[in-house]
């Protein structure tokens, strides 16, 4: 199984810095693939891209 088949998807997330964090966790771990369902912050959020240090390629390609 390779990385780029695995997708991490959060459930209704209550912050962007949640988000922010799982993509910068994630994209240490080489997985690239994002979901998110039913978001109960704003997105996209910029105080998810400013906790994804590095990652906003992550977020960029996350889906909702």
């Amino acid at each position: 199984m390779s990385l780029s088949s695995i997708y991490f998807i959060l459930v209704r997330p209550q912050m962007g810095e949640n988000i922010g964090s799982v993509a910068r966790a994630i994209k240490n771990f080489d997985i690239k693939n994002l979901r998110i369902v039913k978001p109960r912050c704003n997105w996209p959020s910029q105080k998810a891209i400013a906790t994804s240090v590095g990652a906003k390629d992550v977020l960029k390609s996350a889906k909702v």
